[in-house]
């Protein structure tokens, strides 16, 4: 169920709120729980419980086929390599434990589609009932990976850019051409599902610089678009703790 549809409630006698099943379950709200409730104005936002995992990072490589200017790995010394299959199989039983699964996101300071098995995962990972989200550069999304992670049933792709000019672009993301980025983008658009709430949800992330109508551009046509936007330099991994702190707009 997307989690942007309005939900109807009943308010009992005694002034009690009955939550949907769907919405007890899928927040795990059991008797007794506490719960925090924002009231701001006119808007009631209910929060998950806080001994509940609500998001799972996992980096499947931190290996890269850029090389940005800005990417933290310039200087470090870490060895590079991928995630194996046992490894991460191990992280998915481990996940087993939890009702419900926290989202899981693909990313950190390696490109996740390097990875061979990174269509593997996420049907691992949708496989549990998850949320799974994504973020990659853009490059290596060609038709036959986008379609596959659409069959694999992502939830949400971020694609982090920099720049707004191809040449504004290439200053940063070395190896990387927007145009054929854009390109990849644009068809994997067309190749989700339609509807008002098209899955996989499409985001872009940037470091903030002058990319608020470059990203309104790169995602026109978007109903529920989705953007953030983070300050620190330090590669994917530095985004990607901020994917959900980011504001949502329209297209």
């Amino acid at each position: 169920m997307n989690s942007r549809l309005g939900l109807r409630v009943r308010v009992e006698e005694d002034g009690r709120l009955a939550l949907p099943p769907e919405v007890i379950a899928r927040y795990g709200l059991k008797p007794s729980a506490e719960v925090w409730i924002d009231d701001d104005l006119d808007t009631l936002r209910l929060r998950r419980p806080l001994t509940q995992l609500a998001k799972v990072y996992v980096e499947p490589t931190n290996s890269c086929n850029l090389n940005c200017v800005t990417c933290v790995r310039n200087v470090w010394t870490e060895s590079l390599g991928h995630m194996s299959m046992a490894t991460f199989e191990r992280i998915v039983e481990g996940l087993r434990a939890f009702a419900p699964p926290p989202v899981v996101f693909f990313g950190g300071f390696g490109e996740p589609l390097a990875h061979r098995d990174i269509v593997s995962m996420v049907t691992q990972a949708k496989a549990l009932g998850a949320c799974v989200e994504l973020i990659t550069n853009g490059t290596l999304l060609n038709e036959a990976l986008a379609r596959q992670l659409i069959a694999a049933q992502l939830d949400v792709l971020w694609v982090s850019l920099d720049g707004t000019t191809p040449e504004s672009f290439a200053d940063v993301r070395l190896g990387a051409a927007l145009p054929q980025i854009l390109e990849n983008v644009g068809r994997f658009r067309e190749l989700r599902s339609h509807g008002y709430y098209p899955v996989p949800e499409l985001g872009i992330a940037f470091v903030a610089h002058h990319l608020i109508q470059f990203t309104r551009e790169a995602l026109r046509g978007e109903q529920n678009a989705s953007y953030y936007s983070t300050k620190a330099r330090g590669g994917e991994a530095g985004r990607s703790q901020a994917a959900h702190a980011g504001a949502r707009h329209g297209p």
